[in-house]
């Protein structure tokens, strides 16, 4: 069989957290990039693009977890409208296209489970990796054995998720740094609980019950120091219609559910609230998406 010189892999953005649902929480956006791995099998020079460098960190990291050396000549076209540090899981689309090109350049020795668990790993949770493979909503945790498992939830087909993206960028290691070491019981209780509350409310359509559903107690106010307006934009989405609004993974962006007929009322107002504090950015209204990571197209070397 002929070897592959070029593979695409199509990867959805995600949203995490998805307020209560701390590091467990995802669900994949109606939002695609296309990185293309080009298999030259030439020395290349060392690239400065930061979302390059993730995918092919991820790429040698796969041929690690093979047990395989990487081809020689390894690049990759980064070229996506997912701005890093916003969290709309822009390092889980790099890693998890890297990982999904290299196994199928290998003619896939890795598993679903292996591919999981690799991309979690280089993210340190599921909760971005886990939707960007598979798409729609899921629950991800790392088991007591280290591996991560997973479970897709079901959720309101109708549903529209307006987004705002501040030009502000919120690095994830940034807002990591804003967390406290531990939490008192009530805290992780009151949690625990409105995570739960959210992955059933999805499931019966209740969207009655999403604003309780995302009230968190364990990153979200901790994090409000570096995104000042964020419970303005919350309010703001509220009042325009949506159900519910969250920090989008460790910001800066916020997204909201909503009814579709909602969606533009909902993404005008989060803009205007953020605009009137001070911080630019754009909005926008899409869904959540049902499909995962794909490889979109293979060239070999007749192409």
């Amino acid at each position: 069989m002929e070897q592959p010189t070029a593979i695409t892999v199509r990867v959805p953005a995600t949203s995490a957290n998805l307020g209560a649902g701390f590091d467990c929480l995802g669900l994949a956006l109606d939002l695609f990039a296309s990185i293309t791995v080009t298999f030259t099998g030439a020395e290349q020079p060392p690239t400065e693009d930061v979302g390059e460098k993730m995918v092919l960190t991820a790429i040698r990291q796969a041929y690690q977890r093979m047990g395989k050396q990487p081809p020689a000549g390894i690049r990759a076209l980064h070229n996506v409208a997912i701005p890093l540090g916003r969290g709309l899981g822009a390092s889980a689309v790099a890693r998890v296209a890297g990982i999904v090109a290299a196994n199928e350049y290998e003619r896939h020795p890795l598993s679903e489970a292996a591919v999981l668990d690799l991309a979690s790993e280089l993210e340190g949770h599921g909760d971005n990796a886990c939707p960007a493979l598979f798409g729609g909503m899921q629950v991800c945790v790392q088991s007591s054995s280290a591996n991560f498992v997973h479970v897709p939830c079901r959720f309101p087909q109708d549903a529209a998720i307006a987004i705002l993206i501040p030009d502000h960028s919120m690095p994830t290691k940034d807002a990591r740094k804003a967390l406290p070491d531990s939490y008192p019981r009530a805290d992780a209780v009151h949690n625990t609980g409105r995570a739960a509350l959210f992955v059933a409310a999805m499931a019966a359509g209740r969207f009655d019950l999403l604003n309780e559903a995302t009230d968190d107690r364990i990153h979200q106010h901790q994090r409000a120091a570096l995104f000042p307006p964020m419970f303005d934009v919350f309010a703001a989405a509220r009042s325009a219609g949506a159900h519910a609004a969250w920090l989008s993974g460790a910001g800066s962006s916020i997204a909201a559910i909503c009814a579709e007929e909602s969606g533009r009322p909902v993404a005008a107002a989060m803009l205007a609230a953020s605009e009137s504090a001070g911080f630019s950015g754009r909005s926008l209204v899409t869904r959540i998406a049902r499909e995962g990571a794909t490889v979109s197209r293979v060239e070999l070397a007749g192409d």
